[in-house]
Formats: C-alpha cells, structure tokens, sequence
C-alpha cells in the first residue's frame, strides 16, 4: 500500500491508498475503531500509521466486512492535496556520492566508505511545489534520489537485519547550491550551508510499503528540469 500526507479544508491528515483510492484513515478509525479495541487510536500524521501499521490494516479489513462495498465510497478523500509524507520532527540523512554513475559525472571513485550527510525536515517541501531559490545562489542543482523510510527505533543494527527496520520507500530531490558546495569543499568544510534552505527538499508524493518494493536496488528514477 501506499500511505500520504494530505489536506483537507485546510487540514493535515494523512491517508493509505488501498485498491487505487485514498481514504482517510482517522476518518476509519474514528467511526470502525472501538469495533477492534476499546482505546482505538487516533492518525495525526504519517509516523501515526508507520507505528501502528498493523493495526491500520486491521482497519481496512474490517471495514470492508462492514461497509462491503460502500467501503472505498463511503471514506474516499476525493481530489486531495498531496502534501509532503513526512513531519517535521523527522530527521533526514543522506549519503554523498552513493550511486556510481554520480561518482563518475563527479570524477571520482565510489567512496569506500559512506559519506554522509544531513538536512533539516523544514527544507522539505511536497513534490509539486515550487523550488525557492535562495538569493544567494548561483547554480541550483537537483538531484534525485530513492528515499529509505525508517519504521522503527534501533541501534547499532546488523546489517543482515536492516530490512527489518524499513517501512517503505519515496522520492526525494536533494536540491544543492553547487557552487556553494564547491567552495566549502575546497576549504574543507562541511556540506551544510550548500544542502539546508527553504524548499531544498520536495519529498513524495507518497510512501509505498517495503512489501510492494521487493528488490529496491532495481528501480528506475527519472528527473527532468521544465
């Protein structure tokens, strides 16, 4: 399935798309939820679901038996405003150079080791808005990534383990101010100032579950610039 932030008359809610349809699964819960439990949750945002992923498809399995197929009519968010699927609290870390053919437009070697990286949750943006360019910029380069949606707590994680950690997958643009990047690069400084402004993240439109992703380093991503 695939889980998203949206609005609605100019509220935050957040949603799964189930058979080709968005619904709104607070809406769900608020009306089937005492049905599976006495204290049933409430979906403010996107963790919401990810932390109660199990429950939520509880939901959608008894809604079905109760609404039949008044189901999808009945909690259907029609015409949403995708916003983007994250909160702000979410901490983002990115790595440099992790595709080969971008270490080679680069002209360099893959890093043996990963280099990373990290960028503030207020530089993201949803994936149709508008990219701001700051007033100090002189070259703005986008570049698109596959983003790796954490769905628990953990540490010091084996790597023979780390699936187990993944809720899904989505889309990022790690938009950089290039020649800023070169520049604090030379003088052997961080990538900080080049990576974090207004709008330097649009991210989704949407979070697909691990489930429908079996092999996720065998996908195609495409940017263009309009």
């Amino acid at each position: 399935m695939r889980v998203a932030s949206f609005e609605s008359k100019g509220i935050e809610k957040v949603g799964v798309f189930y058979k080709g349809k968005l619904i709104d699964i607070d809406l769900v819960s608020e009306i089937i939820g005492h049905k599976l439990d006495k204290e049933f949750p409430a979906f403010f945002n996107v963790v919401d679901i990810i932390e109660q992923w199990e429950y939520v498809e509880k939901l959608i399995e008894k809604g079905e038996k109760l609404f039949k197929s008044e189901f999808l009519k009945f909690f259907e968010v029609k015409n949403p405003l995708l916003t983007a699927p994250i909160i702000r609290e979410s901490k983002i870390v990115c790595l440099g150079k992790n595709y080969a053919e971008h270490a080679k437009e680069t002209g360099s070697k893959p890093p043996e080791e990963p280099i990373i990286f990290g960028k503030f949750a207020d530089c993201v943006i949803s994936h149709d808005e508008e990219i701001i360019y700051p007033d100090f910029a002189t070259r703005v380069d986008p570049e698109v990534e596959l983003a790796v949606v954490i769905g628990k707590q953990g540490k010091d994680v084996d790597a023979e383990e780390a699936m187990d950690y993944v809720f899904g997958y989505t889309i990022a643009n790690d938009i950089t101010e290039r020649e800023l990047e070169y520049a604090d690069m030379k003088k052997g400084w961080p990538w900080f100032r080049s990576k974090n402004f207004d709008a330097a993240m649009p991210l989704g439109p949407w979070i697909v579950t691990k489930d429908e992703i079996p092999n996720p380093h065998n996908l195609e991503i495409e940017l263009s610039v309009n």
